[in-house]
Order: structure tokens, then C-alpha cells, then sequence
């Protein structure tokens, strides 16, 4: 409806963070929706200014490009007027002949200038019922006409994108994360990017036992979209050897000692990738070997963060996020692993499990199996030159 000519792009948490801080991540968030707005061919030009991005450009996608970056709280295409009072209600009063609403109400906010919001509402909001015959309701209006008057120049807009909000992805650091093919990972690998943490994915070839390594490399491809231009390393490591001694000694705890013979080969990998930390998707209680007796047994004297993003989450939940991000149609064709046995342990005792790992040496296991790994590259250009580009 709006004839924009520019975006406004909202952003929260950076706004508490102190100068260097904010001025860094700021300049990190600009190239990452630079990155986007490049890839999908939008003419446009940047500008930072006090708590915002604006992105001038009449191409309407840019709003909802902007929007799907992380650390974007919201986007609004917006007309650009000079911040006056005459100036601003002609472009209201405009919007209003366009949408022809019953009922509206003026949303005024401002920043460095002498007029107040109450001016704007009352000033604005009577020249639109005047000329258009419209009433005002200030609860449930059909319309909501924004001004955001500043010092030199004012937006009108009508509408607000909620954006994916976060942190700037490349804020923080790398993280690994486990991916296993099914619904819960990738979301948790999408949680932690949007918390600012580029990623590294690593996938455990189980063949015979389980079959996932498809389902992994397209989730990662679909992850590798939300990115803004980062490449992803999606890393491969044959495991079945290892599950097939671990089953042969200690059948019911077959899932929670192959966990921590993920856990070694994750803190090799981590070593090599510089990553700061291992990711997983477990959601507290969801199956058997996600029990809290369970995860402390497996994860005892591992040496290194593990993060655990979905734990509080319901399936449900977590297969919402999956929707949003895009990954679920892919990941609900994933089947389970055939060596679970039929009643595994939920109640592991942590000093009987480190008794186990030692005698069947999933140590040194680990450092074998991790020499038989593969790195696939997933992703775009790297954007370094395009965020140089907006400091």
C-alpha cells in the first residue's frame, strides 16, 4: 500500500551493550543484511543511524529479507518526509485515502526534534479525520498509521515485520554441533545462530544401524540459507565400529556409551575446528537416553561446554521451530537407530559408565575414528568484503 523508499530496521539487545560493543555488532549486522539484500538482487544503499539501519530501496521484498536476518527485531518500509507537521500529515492523510479504513489512529514517535509526540497525534491525527471522515480508535483501529519523526527527515509507515531477533550471526563464537538427521538438531544448531554463533555440523555415519547422512546434508543446506553468505563445515565420522563393541559388552547402555564416544570424537573435532563448544538437541525426558540421570552419566568429565538450547522445549515446540526454519519436511523422513536396544537404561549410574568407557577404550577409539573423517563445505560466497564494505 505504501510507496516506500526506504526500510527501517529495528534491532534490541545491541542497543544495551556498551559503545565498542555495539558499534561492532552493529557494523556485523549491517554486512549480514547487505549479504541477503546482494543475494537476492536488491538495489540498495545502507545507512546506520541512532538505533537503526535503513536500508533505502523501493524494492518491497527488502522488508522481509531484512526481517529473516539474525539480530533483526523488526523491518517497515517507509515514505520518507521532511519532519514537519504539514509534511507529515499530507503523507498520512495520503495512506489513510488509500486504505479507505473505517476507524484509525496515529502511532507518533520522535527523536531529536522540537515537536512532541503528542503534537504528532493530535496534529496528524486530526488532519486524516478531517479529510478522510474517519474515526479514531485508539484500541482496535482498522489502521495504524507510524510516524517516526527524527531531525532531519521523518517516516511514515503502515506496517511492522516481526523479524527473527538474536544476536548478529559472527557475534559469538563457533559452535559444533551434533546433527543427526532428525527433527531436534538442526533446530538446535538454528537456535544457536540465532544467538549469534556460526556453526560447524557434525554427522555420526552409523550405516548399518541408522542411515541419515542425506537428511543431515540437506538440513545443513537448508541451515547454510540462514547464514548470510557463512559457509558451513559439514563433517562426516563412521561410527559403526564403535557402536558395534560398545553393543557386544553393554547392550543397555549401548546408547548412552555411544554418546560419550560422540562426546571424544565431538572434543577432537572442536580441537580442529576452533570451536568453543558442543551442541546438542535434547529436550529433557523425550526419549530414554535424555534423562537428566542419563545426560550426567554421559557427559561426565567430557572437559568442554555442552549446550543443550532445546532442553526445556516440548516436541511440539520444537517441531514449530522446525517449520520456521525449514528443515521438518526433511527431517520427519529420518528413521531410528536399530541398535537402541528394546529396554535401555534410563536411571546410568555416571561411575559405572567412566568404568565402562575406560575398558572398552573409547578414547582411543575416538582419535582413530577421527582420522577417518570428511569435511564438506555447505554455503555462499564469504561476505567479508561486503561487510568491509559498510563500515
Amino acid at each position: 500500500m505504501i510507496s516506500q523508499d526506504v526500510v527501517l530496521v529495528r534491532y534490541g539487545e545491541i542497543t544495551l551493550k556498551d559503545s565498542w560493543t555495539r558499534q561492532n555488532w552493529e557494523r556485523i549486522l549491517a554486512g549480514n543484511i547487505a549479504f541477503s539484500l546482494h543475494r537476492a538482487r536488491v538495489e540498495h544503499k545502507m545507512e546506520k543511524g541512532e538505533g537503526r539501519i535503513f536500508i533505502h530501496t523501493s524494492d518491497s521484498r527488502a522488508s522481509e529479507i531484512a526481517a529473516r536476518v539474525f539480530g533483526v527485531v523488526s523491518t517497515s518500509p517507509a515514505r520518507t518526509v521532511a519532519s514537519d507537521l504539514e509534511e507529515i500529515s499530507r503523507a498520512a492523510v495520503e495512506l489513510a485515502g488509500q486504505a479507505k479504513p473505517s476507524t484509525f489512529a496515529i502511532r507518533p514517535r520522535r527523536s531529536g526534534v522540537s515537536i512532541s509526540s503528542e503534537q504528532i497525534g493530535r496534529v496528524v491525527g486530526e488532519a486524516v479525520r478531517t479529510a478522510t471522515g474517519c474515526s479514531v480508535d485508539l484500541n482496535k483501529p482498522e489502521l495504524e498509521i507510524f510516524v517516526e519523526a527524527r531531525k532531519e527527515r521523518a517516516f511514515i509507515f503502515t506496517e511492522v515485520v516481526k523479524g527473527v531477533g538474536g544476536l548478529p550471526l559472527g557475534s559469538q563464537g563457533k559452535m559444533l554441533v551434533l546433527i543427526s538427521g532428525g527433527i531436534d538438531s538442526p533446530v538446535a544448531a538454528w537456535m544457536m545462530m540465532k544467538r549469534g554463533c556460526p556453526v560447524t555440523l557434525l554427522h555420526f555415519d552409523s550405516r548399518p544401524y541408522a542411515d541419515a547422512i542425506d537428511q543431515s546434508m540437506r538440513c545443513a543446506e537448508v541451515l547454510a540459507d540462514w547464514t548470510a553468505g557463512r559457509k558451513i563445515d559439514f563433517i562426516t565420522i563412521p561410527i559403526s565400529r564403535g557402536i558395534e563393541k560398545i553393543a557386544s559388552h553393554y547392550p543397555r547402555a549401548t546408547c548412552i556409551l555411544c554418546r560419550r564416544l560422540m562426546y571424544r570424537i565431538a572434543t577432537e573435532v572442536m580441537e580442529i575446528q576452533g570451536c568453543l563448544g558442543i551442541v546438542t538437541g535434547y529436550s529433557m525426558g523425550q526419549v530414554a537416553s535424555q534423562t537428566a540421570d542419563n545426560i550426567l552419566a554421559e557427559q561426565a568429565a567430557v572437559g568442554v561446554p555442552v549446550f543443550h538450547p532445546l532442553i526445556s522445549l516440548d516436541k511440539t515446540e520444537i517441531t514449530d521451530l522446525a517449520r520456521k526454519v525449514g528443515t521438518y519436511g526433511i527431517a520427519a523422513e529420518t528413521k531410528s537407530c536399530t541398535a537402541v536396544p528394546s529396554k535401555p537404561m534410563t536411571r546410568a549410574k555416571k561411575d559405572e559408565i567412566l568404568m565402562a568407557e575406560e575398558e572398552l577404550g573409547l578414547r582411543e577409539i575416538a582419535r582413530a575414528l577421527v582420522k577417518e573423517m570428511t569435511v564438506t563445505r555447505i554455503g555462499y560466497q564469504d561476505i567479508d568484503s561486503l561487510q568491509e564494505g559498510q563500515e
